[in-house]
């Protein structure tokens, strides 16, 4: 989110602790005297696993939120893989060739994709104001109950349009996401936790399209013509997400921003629980100055605004936000997970077994990531999974100049799960990981928002082309398609090299503090900021009266 930068200050000298009065709609918009005492957590130094162990209420809870991924991915993944059912196909085939064989228009199943997307980014555009208005559980259920309208439509479905409606109903869920559960899970989680709490979005989200690829091969192998049960099978996952739903109190960074600070105590506690030697007012007042001190950047860019995303600082944060989201369409996500359709065109005869073993290495991949992007890092994970995934989809394109074999057909599932996998590790967690933990926390819905909003319309244009690209009724690429990804994925990689920072283990006031300071992406990681001195000069302090002690 940055251009121009306003005079350099330390965070010490920027941040006061400021306690909205009860009852005003706002967080105090005063500016921060100078010289106010900084308050660091007194769990600043501890290492991730330590946090984990005695926060596991915490971390819980920041998990289960992340469920909703096991809602949104089976939820997703059985209209857009049923394609290649042949009980779907008889009902919702409209081509029919010489000798009589039923088909799907591939330009139904682009507009059943592009519309999808087109309804996302207006609900992309609209759940920032929502979350703003009316709090992150609003945001919560309303993506819940667009979805369970989808399911009844896709039930009562039986010509392409209605399908179509559907459709766009699941676009209009799928909207609320990155404004719900990933910035949920954010606000509650400790620094040390966030990037694994976050990182169960996509474990969750790949559990979901494991257990519908598992529902589709169930089907395809015992009652193939009756299609529909997998739609009845979304209200089994519904119920468990409900669970998780009607128990999970309101966000309490939220609630402080509302002025509702006996509220937002409260639902700290919920989500804490009882912690020995846990200092619940010293670590509200943390929580309160990253808030004033994002209300202050946030100043400095004139208003409290989607302007203000465009804006100061804020404008690279955004842009920095758009990157890793949107590199997953340009890697090959439209292409990778449209494999029942992709490897039902290039002739391979096992397409939903294919699809199985994919979401397998996809779930075992988004599992190792909980413990690799705190690890190893966001940016390292990134730069490695483009490169790979760049190979293999110029690879795919090289196989598409072959004549299929069933060795090839076997290399052919080979790569797309080499893809996978390090999709699995790298663009699936850290796209909406990097999303939350790069904006200003007092813009982080309306940041979210638009970079949501500019990777759905990406995915506006490749979920409608690329089922032309790979027809014989339009272009008839088949895996030559690779090529054209090869390349976009190549230039996405090298965007990350030079513009996403590493985010691992900083606390928001120590982000804020180098993206003011201009700090290049590829420095984030070595560069010390104030909070770190700050708790070093306690550690001494702490060791010289342990010592006059002595």
């Amino acid at each position: 989110m940055s251009l121009s930068v306003p005079p350099k200050t330390t965070l010490s000298e920027e941040k006061a602790i400021v306690e909205p009065i009860e009852g005003k709609s706002k967080v105090d918009d005063e500016p921060t005297p100078k010289g106010a005492e900084q308050v660091i957590s007194a769990y600043a130094g501890w290492p991730a696993s330590k946090v984990i162990r005695k926060f596991w209420r915490l971390y819980l809870r920041g998990v289960l939120v992340t469920f909703a991924g096991i809602y949104v991915g089976y939820t997703n993944s059985i209209p857009g893989s049923i394609v290649g059912n042949p009980g779907f196909v008889k009902q919702f085939g409209t081509v029919i060739s010489a000798a009589g064989v039923v088909s799907l228009d591939a330009n139904y199943i682009g507009l059943w994709g592009a519309l999808k997307f087109v309804a996302q980014v207006v609900t992309q555009a609209i759940s920032p104001i929502t979350a703003n208005r009316f709090g992150l559980r609003f945001n919560l259920w309303i993506l819940t109950l667009l979805k369970l309208i989808a399911i009844i439509v896709e039930i009562v479905s039986t010509t392409w349009w209605h399908f179509l409606i559907a459709s766009i109903f699941a676009g209009l869920s799928s909207g609320f996401v990155g404004t719900s559960v990933t910035t949920y899970a954010s606000e509650i989680a400790m620094p040390q936790m966030r990037g694994a709490a976050l990182s169960a979005y996509a474990f969750s989200f790949a559990l979901g399209q494991l257990a519908a690829a598992i529902g589709l091969q169930i089907i395809a192998l015992t009652t193939p013509y009756e299609f529909r049960k997998a739609f009845y099978s979304q209200f089994a996952i519904l119920g468990v997400w409900l669970a998780v739903l009607v128990f999970l109190p309101e966000s309490p960074v939220w609630l402080h921003k509302q002025g509702k600070v006996a509220e937002a105590h409260r639902s700290r506690q919920r989500l804490i629980g009882k912690v020995e030697g846990y200092d619940q007012e010293r670590e509200y007042k943390v929580m309160a100055q990253e808030i004033q001190h994002s209300v202050a950047q946030t100043q400095q860019s004139s208003q409290y605004s989607w302007v203000a995303c465009l804006k100061g600082t804020n404008l690279r944060r955004t842009l920095i936000s758009t990157i890793p989201l949107s590199m997953q369409n340009f890697v090959g996500v439209p292409l990778m997970f449209n494999v029942v359709y992709f490897f039902s065109l290039i002739g391979m005869s096992n397409a939903f077994t294919a699809n199985l073993i994919i979401t397998c290495v996809l779930l075992g991949g988004v599992l190792v990531s909980f413990y690799l992007v705190d690890k190893v890092g966001r940016r390292p994970l990134l730069l490695g999974g483009g490169v790979v995934m760049s190979i293999c989809v110029f690879c795919v394109g090289a196989l598409g100049t072959q004549r299929l074999t069933s060795a090839m057909g076997g290399g052919m599932i080979a790569l797309v799960a080499i893809w996978v996998a390090a999709y699995s590790v790298s663009c699936a967690p850290i796209g909406w990981i990097a999303l939350v933990e790069n904006s200003t926390p007092q813009l982080r819905t309306q940041t979210a928002g638009i970079a949501a909003v500019l990777q759905s319309c990406s995915g506006v244009i490749f979920t409608y082309t690329v089922p032309l690209m790979l027809s014989s009724q339009y272009a008839g690429w088949g895996a030559k398609i690779g090529f054209f990804f090869g390349p976009l994925a190549a230039i996405f990689t090298g965007l990350v090299y030079f513009a996403v920072p590493e985010t691992k283990g900083r606390s928001y006031a120590e982000l804020d503090e180098l993206f003011e300071r201009k700090i290049p992406a590829w420095r984030f990681q070595v560069t010390r900021t104030s909070a770190q001195d700050a708790v070093e000069r306690e550690r001494e302090g702490l060791q010289d009266v342990a010592q006059l002690r002595v």
